[in-house]
Order: C-alpha cells, then sequence, then structure tokens
C-alpha cells in the first residue's frame, strides 16, 4: 500500500500557488485566463431528447467547459472531470470545478468539466453518472493520447462509473487513470473510531453522519428500482471493479467520508486494481471548493493538485 502524508515540493507548490490567483468566470465562448485557454460547449448526451416522468436516462445535451494550456504547450492527456455536491448540486463555476480544472491545465492537461444533470425529485441514478459517461465516450473518440477521469465527492462516484462504462463499452479507448478526491463510494461505510474522534469538533454542516450519507443515497438512487438498477460504486462486485485502470486518491483529514475513500482503495487492492492514497493534512470534506478561504487553505489545495499531477505522470510513465 502506498499512502503519502507529504506536502508537494516546494517548487511545485510555488507554481500551483500562483493559480490561486485566477477569478472563476462564466466562460462565455473563448476566454483567455491564467495561461489557460477556455471554452464553453455543449456534447450529445445519452438519450435523444428529454423524456416525461422519473428521468433515469440522462440529458440530451450535456453543457462542458473546456481548458487547456495555451502557447506551445501540446496538453500530454486529457482529463474528464465531475465537480461534487451530494449528486444534488454543483456548477462549472464552483472552484471545485472551475479553479481545480484551470490549475489542471496549467500543469498542462486538457480538461473537459462536465455540467451534468443534477438528481432531484425528477432526476434520478444512474442519468448523472450517464452524462458524465457521455463525455468520457466524446472526449476518448475526440482526443488522442492518455485518457483520463476524475472527480470529488459525489463526483468522484460518478466519475467511476463512468471509467467502468468506457471499459465496457469502449475497451480500445479505456481511462488510463482515474483520480479520486474525497470521494463518497458507500451507502452505509464501514465504522472508523478514530476518524469518529477527529471529527467529533467539527460544525455540523461540515459532518457526514451515518444518517445523512444514507439520505443522500437514497434521494440520489430514488425508488422502484428492479433487478439490475443502479448501483453505488462501494456495492459492485470485485470482478467489475477489476475493469478500474489505477487510481490515484486523496482524502481529507477530518473527514467521516474519509472512511469510505479508504475502504474503497481496500476493495480496488483486492480486485488487482493499482491504488495510490494521500490524506490532506488538516483538512475538512470539500475544501477544494474553498481553496482561497485562507493562507493554509491555499497550500493544502495546491498540494493536492501537484500531488494529483506528478502521481498521474508517474502513472504514465511521462
Amino acid at each position: 500500500m502506498r499512502r503519502s502524508l507529504l506536502r508537494a515540493a516546494p517548487l511545485a507548490l510555488a507554481a500551483m500557488l500562483a493559480l490561486s490567483a485566477c477569478v472563476p468566470s462564466e466562460a462565455e465562448g473563448d476566454e483567455l485566463v491564467g495561461h489557460v485557454s477556455v471554452t464553453s460547449f455543449e456534447v450529445a448526451g445519452p438519450v435523444p431528447a428529454p423524456t416525461g416522468g422519473i428521468n433515469r436516462a440522462g440529458s440530451a445535451r450535456v453543457p462542458v467547459r473546456g481548458y487547456e494550456p495555451v502557447g506551445d504547450v501540446q496538453p500530454w492527456a486529457t482529463l474528464v472531470w465531475a465537480h461534487g455536491g451530494s449528486f444534488i448540486r454543483g456548477t462549472l463555476d464552483w472552484p471545485e470545478a472551475d479553479w481545480v480544472s484551470r490549475s489542471f491545465a496549467a500543469a498542462g492537461l486538457r480538461v473537459i468539466s462536465v455540467d451534468y444533470v443534477l438528481a432531484s425529485d425528477t432526476v434520478k441514478a444512474p442519468a448523472p453518472s450517464n452524462d458524465v459517461a457521455a463525455v468520457v465516450a466524446w472526449a476518448g473518440a475526440e482526443y488522442g493520447g492518455p485518457l483520463v477521469v476524475g472527480g470529488a465527492s459525489a463526483g468522484a462516484h460518478l466519475a467511476t462509473l463512468a471509467t467502468l462504462a468506457q471499459a465496457e463499452r469502449a475497451p480500445e479507448r479505456a481511462a488510463a487513470a482515474l483520480l479520486l478526491e474525497y470521494p463518497t463510494m458507500h451507502r452505509t461505510q464501514r465504522v472508523d473510531p478514530q476518524l469518529a474522534d477527529a471529527v467529533a469538533a467539527l460544525p455540523e454542516a461540515r459532518r457526514f453522519r451515518a444518517d445523512r450519507i444514507a439520505e443522500m443515497y437514497s434521494f440520489y438512487l430514488g425508488s422502484g428500482l428492479t433487478d439490475g438498477g443502479p448501483l453505488v460504486v462501494g456495492e459492485l462486485p470485485a470482478d467489475r471493479l477489476a475493469l478500474l485502470p489505477p487510481t490515484i486518491i486523496v482524502n481529507a483529514d477530518a473527514d467521516e467520508l474519509r472512511a469510505s475513500g479508504e475502504e474503497f482503495a481496500d476493495q480496488l487492492r483486492a480486485a488487482g486494481v493499482p491504488v495510490t492514497e494521500r490524506i490532506e493534512l488538516g483538512t475538512v470534506h470539500g475544501y477544494l471548493n474553498r481553496p482561497d478561504e485562507s493562507a493554509s487553505a491555499r497550500e493544502q489545495s495546491a498540494a493536492t493538485m501537484a500531488h494529483f499531477v506528478s502521481e498521474l505522470r508517474r502513472t504514465l510513465s511521462l
């Protein structure tokens, strides 16, 4: 097992810290900010047209935002990224989408950030993951070079399902790596008394108690599922998890969902999938949505991004 608790190297950290000065914008059309080109467009979704009733299929068109390095820099991989938000909220302007994508693009990746349909009273699983999967399939066909998929929190869950869908439907363009930031993968995660003590003093808004996790998944999944219906990632059998590519996981420190990320890492290893883990010290869940909250937040967020980039280059042998 490889689990890193180290900060990024000083030079890499300094380079990533400079990215925090980039201010997210609406990204109408083409835009140049912080040596990154930003373009908003749409990708064909998993369904030809919206349907009535409960939508479990996805969207006819999926809004995305593309980020690319400018100048003579050629992207060394294409990353499809999904923000978090408990399956029910989040936008392309959230720092967890925009700031993260700019950071990856400044490090030389092409990033496609996905505005997947959110779960609601009329949208249920697997519609959100189907949207992400449609964008992954499009990116795999549109661009050459390594294909990478990633996401944060609930977005990490959706990214994993989309990665599996791509591996099963188009193995010749399967993702070469999977990036997971403080992922939630289980409706019922294993109990960790030590972690429970570490989060006991957190404000309630930052807590993910067992009942809150169960309610989140219950709303996302909805009722009336039949055999073969959508499952949560942590409940998939080992033979399906074995289809996943090498996976890089970063967990927040004082975060009850860390138990899910660590449990999922163990499941991947048992299925034969290479995994690296890191705990970003001093953080709580969702810290990449607050990179400018304080000097320490900037340092922690930059360290996470530098770690993802360095581990991804190592994984891809670049």
